[in-house]
């Protein structure tokens, strides 16, 4: 956001408050230019806004697609229905231990990187709403963005 305000919107700003704190009114001039450049930071905003869920929406589709070819090649493999995989992701996450968070979250993060599994299955493999794994996954990444950067 920072690279959204450019100098330009930083002199009206400042020719703006200064003004305020001097008590004096804009001339037609600053005025103008003030309104102007808000314009244009809005707009960039709106913009930047509208690429970051294009962008958003098309990691989706892309990890929705990797699952469906995960799904069927798991079918294949295993030769077994998509009920009887689950059933067993199932149990594999009910014999890790109540107080192990590690290997739980090892679990789903397998299920969601590995299998490319939706937050919805996965809340439905580990008994939670699909909201709450969701959340979980945006804290789990950006911790880790955190953690990298």
């Amino acid at each position: 956001m920072t690279d959204l305000l450019t100098p330009e919107l930083l002199d009206a700003l400042e020719s703006k408050f200064s003004a305020e704190k001097e008590s004096r009114q804009l001339s037609w001039l600053e005025r103008s230019r003030y309104k102007l450049e808000v314009m244009k930071f809005r707009d960039a905003l709106r913009r930047s806004e509208q690429q970051t869920k294009a962008e958003h929406l098309k990691f989706r589709k892309q990890h929705e697609q990797k699952f469906i070819n995960a799904r069927k090649i798991m079918m294949h493999q295993r030769n077994q229905t998509w009920e009887e995989i689950v059933q067993d992701f199932r149990r594999q996450y009910a014999a890790i231990l109540p107080d192990d968070e590690e290997a739980k979250t090892e679990f789903k993060l397998m299920l969601y990187n590995k299998y490319y599994f939706s937050p919805t299955l996965i809340g439905n493999i580990v008994n939670k709403p699909s909201k709450t794994i969701w959340l979980w996954l945006e804290e789990w990444a950006f911790e880790n963005k955190q953690l990298k950067g």
